[in-house]
């Protein structure tokens, strides 16, 4: 009896320190960790971003359309959307 409540205890212990812990001020350094993100990028910046961002298209890969590939993101979630729409009503 005695071994059970002392296991009880040393699992019950920790959870109730855990959660009447004081918070930390996190939220404040991860506002302005945010704040530095979110500042404008300048035109030379958005052109290395781009350059970085389009894909490399492989001959042999043939899954994928190039119009679709090629396609911003917005217009080939469209594209998709609809695709998959007519393959199922089909």
């Amino acid at each position: 009896m005695n071994l059970k409540l002392t296991l009880a205890a040393l699992v019950i212990l920790p959870l109730t320190l855990t959660a009447c812990a004081k918070k930390d001020e996190a939220p404040k350094t991860e506002t302005a960790a945010s704040a530095a993100a979110d500042q404008q990028t300048t035109p030379e910046q958005q052109k290395a971003i781009d350059a970085l961002d389009k894909p490399v298209l492989d001959e042999k890969n043939t899954d994928v359309p190039a119009e679709v590939a090629n396609a911003s993101a917005d217009e080939a979630t469209a594209s998709a959307e609809e695709a998959a729409s007519t393959a199922t009503a089909h």
